[in-house]
């Protein structure tokens, strides 16, 4: 069996590989798989998962997992965050054992379809939150016969709880960390498109209904750039921000605005349509309004932005970034 001194030298090596990202082979960032792999030496565990929180489904998503079943992992990530304890969990930012946890409270779903159906000896849970104090996901780990968490497993799990965080954290990188603001609705549009929620009150129009990414992914994916400029859709305006982060992926934090130069929200996206080149009847068909209305629209955009004629516009709403959702 391991000494203390040998766990609490495991401990540290796993701090100082998350916090300089050597563990990721071939990409900057971290792999949580073997962030999995290398706790094991500073706690010894059978199994364990961690997993990332999605606040607009509201549960957690695999991130990675070593050595539980497929079933018993969805059940931790939808039913936790449903669980008496979990509120517990989360403010106090401690972790907790099987063998911590109330006889009256074990039951529900973890405890009845995992715990005694897979014949776990102890548990170890502790939710993870980012030094800016985003709560970013969990960590979730079983025993089997009869081994249970000893106190040391308690206070180092404590101790790495900043890095586990750091390892799911998709804004977390060497030097200044992306931020989003109080009141920004955000994801993180990865290389490959996928979006990743890091907010659970994003406008529809932007996630799409039951998705985390929807048509916002696509159009950051499709700009091929990081700055800021303005979505116009369904009416509205929201002044978006995007940065750079690990991995190749974007930091798209928006938040509601208002039309520039006193346009109504559907001037705006008349004027946001005029860059693609789309004649007043395909604006028309895209919007559901008639032609005329369109004509109408165009000319209180000229007017209100003091533009000559139409190629002048579409040349300011593209300096503006005006981008049709």
């Amino acid at each position: 069996m391991d000494t203390t001194v040998d766990r609490l030298g495991a401990a540290l090596c796993l701090r100082a590989a998350v916090t300089s990202g050597s563990l990721d082979a071939g990409s900057p960032g971290i792999s949580t798989g073997r962030v999995l792999f290398e706790l094991a030496a500073a706690v010894p565990y059978r199994h364990a998962v961690l997993s990332w929180w999605d606040p607009v489904a509201g549960a957690h998503v695999t991130s990675a997992s070593l050595g539980y079943h497929a079933d018993s992992v969805d059940v931790v990530n939808h039913c936790m965050p449903r669980h008496p304890l979990f509120r517990q969990l989360r403010d106090t930012r401690l972790p907790m054992r099987l063998f911590d946890v109330p006889e009256a409270m074990r039951s529900g779903p973890v405890f009845d379809r995992v715990i005694r159906s897979h014949n776990y000896s102890d548990g170890l849970s502790q939710c993870l939150h980012t030094r800016d104090g985003r709560y970013i996901g969990m960590l979730n780990m079983s025993t089997t016969d009869g081994q249970r968490f000893d106190q040391q497993s308690v206070v180092t799990v404590t101790l790495l709880s900043d890095v586990l965080a750091e390892a799911l954290d998709p804004l977390a990188q060497p030097g200044p960390s992306p931020r989003v603001g109080p009141g920004d609705a955000a994801l993180v549009v990865d290389a490959d498109g996928s979006a990743r929620a890091l907010t659970g009150d994003a406008p529809v129009v932007l996630f799409g209904p039951g998705t985390t990414g929807g048509r916002l992914a696509g159009a950051v994916a499709a700009s091929g750039r990081a700055a800021d400029f303005v979505f116009v859709g369904a009416g509205s305006v929201l002044c978006v921000r995007m940065e750079p982060v690990r991995r190749g992926g974007t930091l798209v934090a928006c938040r509601p605005g208002n039309p520039p130069m006193e346009l109504t929200g559907r001037e705006a996206e008349v004027l946001a349509l005029l860059p693609t080149g789309a004649s007043n009847g395909a604006i028309a068909a895209r919007l559901r309004i008639g032609p005329a209305t369109v004509a109408t629209h165009l000319e209180r955009i000229l007017r209100k932005i003091a533009a000559p004629n139409r190629t002048a516009a579409a040349a300011t709403a593209a300096r503006w970034g005006l981008t049709p959702i």
